[in-house]
């Protein structure tokens, strides 16, 4: 298909160290067995952001408040990171 490539397939292939690494995986992580059993007991709170473009009310960031019991979540939209805090007090 190309003129003037040749393809030695006699030659020793050297490992590619990217081609390794992007082929490689990550067993899953083991299910938590020690899951809170009260509501409200453990709460996992994430922030999110800043995002380049802002949301139609102008947030830029979000938080996620997810219950280890219930699993039930909740999400916090935020104009700046600073509004954080009061949020997680509140």
């Amino acid at each position: 298909m190309v003129n003037g490539f040749h393809v030695d397939t006699q030659t020793i292939k050297l490992d590619c160290v990217m081609c390794m690494e992007a082929k490689q995986h990550v067993e899953p992580f083991p299910k938590s067995t020690n899951r809170s059993t009260e509501a409200g007991e453990l709460t996992h709170i994430d922030l999110w952001g800043k995002y380049a473009i802002k949301s139609i009310n102008s947030n830029q960031y979000y938080l996620l408040f997810i219950d280890d019991s219930k699993r039930y979540i909740s999400v916090k939209f935020l104009k700046e990171k600073s509004k954080a805090a009061q949020e997680v007090i509140n």
